[in-house]
């Protein structure tokens, strides 16, 4: 394993030589940028030795004994202060700069999924589980490991620099973005009652893009994730005597064509909304009509007043359909997690930056809106966020899908995006020190 890791290392500093080469023929690194580059080098070994134990063993939910314990133990080595217990897993690690300036965090989410891994990786998930009384594995499917891997190398490379570093910067160790709502928790806990950061920062691993490539969106970035159960209601009658009783299978169907007429023909085409049915169960048997049909939705959509117009809209679709047609009915409708949005201005910043480090625009791939959910969102209730997509697709490979047993990610991407959050906060926090000191009298 050790010569593998030395390797690897050895190819991450060619990586890294050959990027100093393009981004010499645009400019000069600063001597920060410099050291900053020289210590990812160094700990790059350290890094990935980290995630393949993070992989090996990965952990659901809130309920991550061991990989909190392995960032906390790694914050306290670095001389943060460590906070621990917000989400049952979470924790934060406080770094204190050396000079005046803001608070901002980094967040890097540490929950693997139950998927029973198929990668043949050395490092492969062997763990197993029970969930509802079935057994199956644990697999960090998603980059949760290389999440938490970053969080680290940036903690470690700023707590090297930290007497030249403005301000302070709150690492977020976050449980639960798979499942439990980890980020909407940790802030109800508190972790940023008496610290609150006027920025935040992340990465998602992308598996669309290479290593070396940054995607990135301005504006919504993930979409609002709701969702409804409607279940219709009949007396049931024999399947020869259909006029004896409301047919729920029926009044369940037209509800499902329905929706899709309304998305089609009841929204603009520039607000992006999708409404799925992915369960419809009902019935036992060919010839007779069920006393109940059960459907379950994903609703999803970007902003507060979209959201609340379809809310408005599927309850009255739904009410007038069943009323139609006699049939009672119960609709429970919720909102889930928040859609994501990347400040403008906190992008702009940070893409100047990745430029610089990078070496060229072409490294930055402009990307559309998704359609999927992530809970960093809830960061931005408390100030500006931006997160990135970090590319993590080997060489050898077109793509690799997260949520798949076979999701594989190219570990070169480890250091570039060490490297290039590290120069993010750090251009962040001194722009923002130069600014306060201009309004100092």
């Amino acid at each position: 394993m050790m010569r593998r890791v030395l390797a690897l290392a050895t190819l991450f500093i060619a990586l890294f030589a050959a990027a100093s080469i393009v981004q010499a023929a645009t400019s000069p690194a600063s001597p920060l940028e410099k050291k900053i580059k020289a210590l990812t080098e160094k700990l790059t070994p350290e890094l990935i030795a980290i995630r393949e134990d993070i992989h090996c063993h990965p952990e659901l939910g809130n309920q991550l004994p061991r990989t909190s314990a392995i960032v906390a133990e790694y914050f306290r080595k670095l001389g943060l202060e460590v906070r621990t217990g917000y989400a049952q897993s979470g924790v934060i690690g406080i770094l204190k700069g050396g000079k005046p300036g803001p608070v901002v965090a980094m967040r890097g989410d540490m929950d693997a999924l139950p998927i029973t891994e198929e990668t043949g990786l050395p490092f492969a998930s062997k763990d197993k589980t029970t969930l509802d009384g079935r057994e199956t594995g644990v697999m960090h499917a998603c980059g949760h490991d290389i999440h938490t891997t970053l969080l680290l190398g940036v903690a470690a490379v700023l707590a090297a620099v930290r007497a030249d570093l403005p301000g302070t910067v709150v690492f977020v160790a976050q449980p639960g973005e798979e499942c439990c709502d980890g980020a909407k928790l940790m802030i109800a806990d508190g972790a940023f009652k008496d610290i609150v950061p006027a920025a935040f920062f992340a990465y998602h691993v992308d598996d669309t893009l290479k290593a070396g490539k940054i995607g990135y969106t301005s504006g919504y970035k993930f979409a609002n994730v709701d969702g409804f159960d409607l279940e219709i209601r009949s007396e049931g009658c024999h399947g020869a005597d259909p006029q004896l009783c409301v047919d729920p299978i029926v009044v369940g169907a037209e509800i499902v064509t329905a929706l899709q007429v309304m998305v089609a023909r009841e929204f603009s085409v520039h607000n992006n909304t999708v409404v799925t049915v992915g369960s419809f169960h009902a019935g036992t048997a060919p010839n007779i009509i069920p006393r109940s049909a059960k459907l379950e939705a994903t609703v999803r959509n970007y902003g507060e007043d979209q959201r609340r117009a379809l809310r408005e809209k599927i309850t009255r679709l739904v009410t007038n359909i069943c009323e139609a047609a006699g049939a009672p009915f119960t609709l429970d409708y919720s909102f889930g997690t928040l859609a994501g949005y990347n400040d403008p201005a906190l992008t702009a910043e940070a893409l100047a930056t990745a430029e610089r480090v990078l070496g060229s625009k072409a490294a930055l791939v402009e990307q559309k809106p998704e359609m999927g959910g992530e809970d960093f969102s809830y960061y931005g209730t408390i100030a500006p966020a931006v997160m990135f997509g970090l590319g993590v697709v080997p060489p050898d490979l077109e793509a690799t899908a997260v949520h798949s047993p076979n999701f594989v990610a190219d570990e070169a991407a480890i250091p570039i995006g060490v490297a290039l959050m590290a120069n993010i906060i750090f251009d962040h926090q001194a722009k923002a020190g130069r600014a306060a000191a201009k309004k100092v009298p």
